[in-house]
């Protein structure tokens, strides 16, 4: 019957059209074929506006798409951090198909849990996040908020910390895990001679503490003040427990025995000779063991010294030195003067309140005869100095360079008395004290420490009792390397000094250090000629060289006509 006919074609054709349709539809998620878009909708979402998530669609209506762009759309959607799920399916509609988004929205952020902190409170690691609760939760902003938390560990130093785990639970908590960097052990390597006892005694980190860059570089520093190492590294690597390290020390040291034969002149001294035994690191517990000769037309001189900066490894040091001299004429209080001297003294320190400071006590012996040819003034105190003197000095001190050789930052303040004969014995005539006061001080000028300001002030007095005298030998004395260079050496003396010194000193040649400076002091109170006190100044340029032996530095100054040169170990303060 026609009708039949009719109604089977009319079932068929209706079936090719949905198939087709369908074959269509599908071919959205199937990854092969061409669509076009022709409407965009968004299902799931509760919190996020549609027009927000539609935003980050790379396409519009009326695009003819794959679907690789329906793929990439969905890490764009993704990439917006509201979502934990994002899925995409079509159905046709008009002359293309509807692409549809399914979105899993986070849920809202509720509170925030952190665990694995020690060294920085909660408190200032919430705030550091600043990430709001009672918002919907947002991955990227999440992770910004973790990456300001390292950044605040490291800039306290703590560079070994990571943020090891950030967890999002279906109610809205956010759990996040801290590892801070835990020292797990401390291993010492490159050392063959040094006792390893003696590394591990000048490292204030300890297995169990948190690493910190600036502990550990304050340790560094003082590695290197021992003056046994030439090189010393650091590391970190991953320990055998969950967020904590293994701390390498890795240090390289250097030749500490010397023996050193030399010869000179001086216009002071004229010729001289010199032979020098020593070790900085003996029986590799970095102990000093020194013994020096000098001989010439107009000095002789021998000592034998030894100083353990960690006495029996309970963080007192202790220092001896015995000496005998002659000097030949020698200016000294005005006059031309030939000098013997022959003493000895032991230092004992040990440290009060916290590391930075430190108390010395040391006591010592001399005995000084000092003769001249030239009549002497009945009134001069130069016309009795001869004799034994017994000596007391208790000196208090506060440290915080971070390096003793060559100081970038920090500073170093001291205070010291010393009484010498009076209730000690000694020659009776001579009795006096003596009151000296210290300080300096070191200013980065930029980040890397390279340009300093280094300044230093001195300043010290004598007490006499009545009918006492204070012998021109044991009076302050001013000019030369040690005060204001560029100045005839000990051209000023009496009772009193007060010296200042400032120096800029700059990264100069490859391995070196330049220093412009300027010294200005006086000592007064122990001569007709020069009672009172007057300002001396000198000006000059210095440049610091390394050498196997240890920095070395060069100055040149001026000062009233007059320019002379100096050579020394290390900066002069």
């Amino acid at each position: 019957m026609p009708w039949r006919i009719f109604i089977n074609s009319f079932f068929i054709l209706f079936l090719l059209v949905i198939l087709s349709q369908s074959s269509f539809a599908s071919e959205a998620t199937s990854g092969s074929g061409y669509m076009k878009v022709t409407a965009f909708a968004v299902e799931g979402n509760k919190n996020v506006a549609t027009e927000d998530i539609l935003s980050a669609v790379p396409f519009r209506i009326g695009s003819i798409i794959t679907p690789n762009d329906v793929q990439e759309s969905l890490k764009s959607i993704y990439a917006l951090g509201y979502f934990s799920d994002v899925k995409a399916k079509t159905k046709p509609f008009e002359d293309g198909v509807e692409l549809i988004y399914e979105v899993t929205e986070n849920p809202i952020l509720k509170g925030i849990l952190i665990q694995g902190n020690s060294v920085i409170p909660t408190d200032k690691i919430l705030s550091v996040m600043n990430l709001p609760t009672g918002k919907i939760f947002n991955y990227n902003e999440m992770d910004k908020a973790l990456k300001r938390v390292e950044d605040y560990y490291a800039s306290q130093g703590y560079t070994a910390a990571r943020i090891m785990d950030a967890s999002l639970s279906p109610s809205g908590y956010l759990l996040v895990t801290i590892a801070e960097g835990k020292i797990q052990a401390i291993k010492i390597l490159g050392n063959h001679k040094t006792v390893e006892h003696v590394i591990r005694r000048e490292l204030t980190v300890k297995p169990g503490d948190i690493f910190n860059y600036n502990k550990v570089k304050a340790d560094i520093n003082r590695l290197y003040d021992m003056n046994i190492f030439s090189d010393v590294g650091v590391m970190f690597e991953p320990g055998t427990k969950p967020g904590e390290i293994f701390l390498d020390i890795d240090v390289k040291e250097k030749k500490t025995g010397t023996v050193t034969f030399g010869a000179g002149y001086s216009t002071a001294y004229s010729a001289i000779g010199m032979i020098s035994l020593s070790d900085n690191n003996m029986f590799g517990r970095a102990q000093t063991m020194s013994i020096g000769l000098q001989f010439g037309t107009k000095q002789s001189y021998y000592s034998i010294s030894f100083y353990d900066p960690n006495f029996n490894d309970h963080n007192m040091s202790f220092g001896a030195n015995l000496y005998n001299y002659r000097t030949y004429d020698l200016l000294i209080g005005g006059y031309t003067t030939d000098e013997k001297t022959a003493g000895f003294n032991m230092s004992f320190g040990f440290p009060i309140f916290d590391k930075y400071t430190r108390q010395t006590i040391t006591p010592g012996y001399e005995r000084v005869h000092l003769s001249t040819t030239q009549p002497v003034n009945p009134n001069d105190q130069y016309a009795r100095p001869n004799g034994s003197y017994r000596s007391l000095t208790y000196a208090i001190s506060r440290d915080t360079r971070d390096q003793t050789r060559d100081p970038r930052q920090g500073y170093f303040a001291s205070v010291s008395i010393s009484q010498t004969n009076g209730f000690l014995g000694g020659s009776s005539l001579y009795s006096f004290e003596k009151v000296i006061a210290e300080f300096r001080d070191y200013i980065p000028l930029d980040r890397s420490k390279e340009h300093v300001l280094a300044g230093r002030l001195m300043g010290g007095t004598s007490i006499i009792p009545s009918g006492k005298i204070m012998p021109v030998y044991y009076q302050y004395y001013v000019g030369g390397q040690g005060t204001v260079r560029g100045i005839t050496d000990n051209k000023y003396f009496g009772r009193y000094f007060a010296i200042g010194n400032f120096e800029y000193r700059f990264p100069f040649i490859r391995g070196t250090r330049g220093a412009l400076f300027t010294d200005i002091g006086d000592a007064w109170g122990g001569n007709s000629d020069w009672p009172d006190f007057k300002l001396h100044a000198g000006v000059g340029v210095g440049i610091m060289l390394n050498t196997p032996f240890g920095p070395v530095r060069i100055d040149g100054a001026y000062s009233t006509n007059h320019f002379k040169g100096y050579f020394g170990m290390g900066n002069p303060f």
